[in-house]
């Protein structure tokens, strides 16, 4: 890509926000200049839409694809643009069958933005969070299915769900450690990002993707070109095209201000 991009993926935690949790200054200007240049801008987060939108001060002139591309949401009116939801039942399903195969663990789900998170006991105690039944909580519009798992059952478990249920599920993670994350199959960072740039005419050689960890690679796989973070997993900086410097660095600022 010699041309200036024409559509900037961009992951946020590890990749466009800092080590303190917000998008530093430089970030932000060369995201102002590329959208006023003409570049589209898309965050792709697993995050969930209200951990997304108080970034909407410094990332107004965005697309958030949040909950890795379940909810596509305008970050400058706070609309909800697209939702893909997980079954509940195909989750529920999946959950009992793992666990007959003899693994330990707890689940939650994200609902939609007005229901938030709810949660088997066990996960996440001491936090606020509405909890039920595995039963309860797959009987309303799930987002996206939160798996938490020990170290010692992790590979185990994250084996049964993305190799056991590859036409029904999505499965990925995004950093937090033990937790797997299931969405819709489908339903990825990449594969929403193809649908909104093919609604804008824009290909994926025109596109420039930033992330760090395997929930990013299916945005890497589908974008022209694609950095890495410094501080990226290492599968990741092997799909990406270029590896760039620490996220803390302002990496994605050192790569976009060659165009603007």
């Amino acid at each position: 890509m010699s041309d200036a991009p024409r559509l900037i993926l961009v992951d946020l935690d590890g990749t466009l926000v800092g080590l303190d949790g917000v998008v530093s200054p430089r970030n932000s200007s060369v995201l102002e200049r590329a959208v006023a240049a003409g570049c589209r801008v898309v965050v792709a987060t697993g995050r969930p839409a209200r951990i997304v939108t108080p970034l909407r001060k410094s990332l107004g002139h965005a697309i958030a694809l949040c909950y890795n591309g379940a909810i596509v949401l305008d970050l400058a009116t706070g609309n909800i643009l697209e939702a893909h939801l997980l079954d509940g039942p195909v989750f529920q399903d999946a959950v009992e069958r793992v666990r007959a195969s003899g693994h330990t663990f707890v689940v939650a789900v994200e609902g939609m933005p007005d229901i938030g998170i709810r949660a088997e006991d066990g996960f996440r105690e001491g936090f606020p969070i509405a909890r039920g039944t595995l039963a309860e909580l797959c009987s309303v519009g799930i987002v996206k299915g939160l798996v938490r798992v020990g170290a010692d059952q992790f590979e185990a478990v994250w084996d049964a769900f993305s190799d056991g249920f590859r036409d029904t599920l999505e499965v990925t993670r995004s950093g937090v450690e033990g937790l797997i994350e299931v969405s819709a199959v489908g339903v990825s960072k990449g594969g929403v990002i193809a649908g909104l740039a093919a609604s804008w005419g824009i290909d994926a050689a025109d596109a420039i993707a930033f992330g760090d960890m395997p929930n990013d690679l299916e945005m890497f796989r589908w974008a022209g070109r694609s950095v890495a973070m410094g501080n990226a997993e290492p599968e990741v900086k092997l799909a990406a095209t270029e590896v760039g410097a620490h996220h803390d660095e302002d990496a994605v600022a050192q790569v976009l201000e060659r165009w603007f």
